[in-house]
């Protein structure tokens, strides 16, 4: 998507917020002050008037504190601006007042790599600068401000944005009257691309109708907690009114939150990746070249010069290879599998048969990696809401209504998606794509085995999801453990063709597409990859160093700590310094990814291993137990490899979720009419639920993938300290 596009539809976004949010402000005015006027249309509709209260304080607010640079121009000199160069000297700019500007250059040998103008003989209060550059070349543009007063000389660090409203003022807090201002900027910038230069305009208001949202919805809570007839109804919604799949309002509500989700999902995918780091051969090799080779009828993808490394000592070390002259992005690329003098993608292949190759035969062109996250993220929020609301009818007959929803926000924010959507490339799509699969294939194993006589096309495309889902990504095969384990007290013989037969359709042409490539139907290339480890020498390692990796890698995938701050996003992924770090005896390849204890309703897993012996276990217990040996299964493999990403946890995400959240549900039921007990446990799921969702929400916001428009709006919406440049 097109940053003025996404400028475009964050502009309407604002605008339609603020009016939405005006809207209800004035009915706040008629409520407080004219109570009983025909104008209330919300007389006698407690939440609707208590929001309209809320929606008036939250625009109070709004005006008066978070426009508060508005009101500097108060405290502030007479404002003065560049007219025009002086026609007697170029170096000199004439302004408004007489206060003499004078351009600086700083340049080298070859170019200028810095401008700026200087204002001396000032004396005044300074509060704000305003820059309009042309933007002709450029979309951003860095600048320094640095200023003499009273007290020292002070600087500070800007980057106007072109496409965010009054980007262009900036506040700044002189202590006494100012002397000397002077403004510089960045790269190639010349006075010709600067319209005008003031100090001391007023900055106009701007309000944020994300922040008006938020600001409401904060203002709503606490009037509904000091206000005794609506706290008592809110707990009736939280405490005591129940999910009922019958309830016609309560699936528009549902049907509304994933349609919700899905328009979240889209804005996030479509805003997540710039063109030029979509288009380097790493990430064409998946939706062009192997597409290419597909339609070619061969395996092998046509890029750089593998042939070149027939004769090479160590072809799958990047040490050696950039030490010996094999260039970057012309001879290899990162994570393409190299074997005999060829080149092939290791990443699975279903995706490309299923929707890529079509999409090109059909239409001629590449379908992008956005595009293709996309669909399967639908996929996926779909069957997973058709999921979540199969469980907890089926297995939670005194869930709350509020439990409900918070859950599915839970396990869709909880389960990992940030790092498909917000990193759209081909190592997200086959995750992405294997566990739409992976959650399709489970909600049609579920829903065949409902009725007393299990339902075989049902259970023939739940198997061929699943063993599709391998076909994505080797590992889900660990996945298949839920079809013996749901089966089981089902079992029969003549269930088996309809089990096998879809996993022998889907295995048998993979098998033979690995063994056409690698000589071996059990390799997938992922062995002979040019990435940044040696995939081909990992069994060197010792025992030992073996067993350390892989009690070292199992700890960061449950325990590592992300690192939270009151900057926005708040949820800060830790870096690593080195892609590969041999720190500790072995190569360890690892990423911005932490561990599960960041999300606090896996806690409820507790629940889980306090009745492990129990015998009086809940009906959903053994399902629940089931899901959490799929993940612990998946987490001891990666953990064996030394393999540390945080992407690899959307693998099994979700059914650990699915485990606490059934955890969740059994601490809090009513037992033995314990009624205040079991409030206060829900009350605490409730938190760990809001946490998780939390910290699941802005680690979509979290990274350097994002548009840089929608992080600035994000950011002034909702940021709480303004972050040091």
């Amino acid at each position: 998507m097109e940053n003025s596009t996404i400028a475009l539809i964050i502009r309407y976004f604002n605008i339609a917020l603020t009016v939405v949010s005006a809207f209800f402000a004035i009915y706040g005015l008629i409520i407080v002050f004219g109570r009983n006027s025909r104008l209330n249309a919300f007389r006698g509709k407690m939440f609707l008037s208590a929001f309209c209260v809320a929606s008036l304080l939250a625009f109070a607010v709004e005006a008066l504190c978070f426009n508060y640079k508005h009101y500097l121009k108060y405290f502030a000199g007479a404002e003065f601006h560049t007219t025009e160069v002086s026609p007697q000297d170029p170096l000199i700019l004439l302004t408004s007042d007489g206060v003499t500007a004078k351009i600086l250059f700083d340049q080298n040998d070859s170019a200028v790599i810095a401008s700026g103008v200087k204002f001396t003989g000032i004396d005044r209060y300074v509060t704000s600068v305003f820059v309009q550059p042309i933007f002709n070349k450029y979309k951003q543009l860095e600048m320094r401000i640095r200023w003499t007063d009273e007290e020292s000389t002070r600087e500070l660090t800007r980057t106007l944005d072109k496409t965010i409203p009054y980007d262009n003022y900036t506040a700044i807090q002189t202590c006494g009257n100012v002397s000397e201002l002077t403004i510089i900027f960045s790269g190639r910038i010349f006075f010709d691309e600067i319209s005008q230069i003031a100090v001391n305009r007023q900055i106009p208001f701007y309000f944020s109708g994300l922040r008006l949202l938020v600001v409401s919805l904060l203002f709503f809570a606490i009037i509904l907690f000091a206000y005794k007839p609506l706290r008592a109804k809110a707990a009736y919604y939280l405490f005591e009114y129940k999910f009922d799949p019958a309830n016609k309002k309560q699936n528009v509500i549902y049907v509304c939150l994933v349609i919700l989700i899905l328009f979240f999902s889209w804005f996030c995918d479509y805003t997540s990746v710039f063109e030029d780091y979509a288009n380097t051969p790493m990430n064409l090799q998946y939706n062009k070249y192997l597409v290419d080779a597909l339609i070619a009828g061969k395996t092998n993808i046509d890029f750089g010069h593998p042939e070149k490394f027939l004769s090479a000592e160590r072809p799958y070390d990047d040490v050696w290879r950039f030490a010996n002259g094999y260039e970057f992005g012309v001879d290899w690329a990162w994570d393409i599998s190299y074997y005999k003098g060829k080149y092939y993608t290791y990443y699975g292949v279903v995706p490309v048969v299923l929707l890529y190759l079509p999409y090109k035969l059909i239409t001629g062109n590449y379908l992008s990696h956005n595009s293709a996250i996309f669909v399967f993220t639908v996929i996926t929020v779909i069957f997973l809401a058709l999921l979540w609301r199969f469980l907890v009818k089926k297995y939670m007959p005194n869930a709350r209504f509020a439990f409900y929803l918070l859950s599915f926000l839970a396990l869709f924010f909880v389960s990992r998606l940030s790092d498909c959507l917000r990193v759209p490339n081909m190592w997200t799509i086959v995750i992405v794509a294997g566990l739409a699969f992976t959650v399709a294939g489970t909600f049609l194993l579920l829903k065949s085995i409902d009725k007393e006589n299990i339902n075989r096309l049902q259970l023939f495309f739940a198997c061929l999801c699943l063993a599709l889902a391998v076909g994505c990504r080797p590992n889900m095969v660990f996945v298949s453990i839920i079809v013996p384990a749901v089966l089981w007290k089902r079992r029969s013989w003549k269930l088996a063709m309809f089990i096998l037969i879809p996993y022998i359709m889907v295995a048998v042409p993979i098998c033979l597409y690995n063994y056409v490539r690698f000589d071996s139907i059990f390799e997938f290339g992922h062995r002979y990859c040019t990435g940044t480890s040696n995939g081909t020498t990992g069994h060197l390692l010792n025992p030992l160093g073996k067993i350390h990796r892989m009690f070292i890698t199992f700890t960061f995938y449950l325990f590592r700590l992300y690192g939270y701050s009151l900057h926005f996003p708040f949820v800060h992924p830790i870096l690593a310094n080195n892609l590969v770090t041999s720190s500790l005896g072995f190569i360890w390849i690892r990423d911005p990814g932490a561990g599960l204890i960041n999300f606090p309703i896996l806690f409820c897993l507790l629940y889980l291993f306090k009745n492990i012996l129990s015998k009086n276990k809940p009906n959903g217990f053994y399902l629940s137990s089931v899901f959490f040996i799929i993940t612990a299964v998946m987490i001891i493999l990666y953990s064996k490899m030394g393999i540390f990403h945080g992407r690899y946890l959307l693998d099994c995400a979700v059914f650990l979720i699915f485990s606490s959240l059934f955890c969740a549900y059994y601490w809090c039921d009513y037992k033995h009419g314990d009624l205040y007990r079991s409030a206060v446990r829900l009350k605490i799921v409730y938190v760990l639920l809001i946490v998780s969702i939390f910290v699941g929400l802005f680690l979509f916001v979290s990274g350097s993938y994002y548009d840089m428009t929608v992080y600035r709006y994000l950011d002034y919406s909702l940021g709480i300290i303004e972050k040091a440049p």
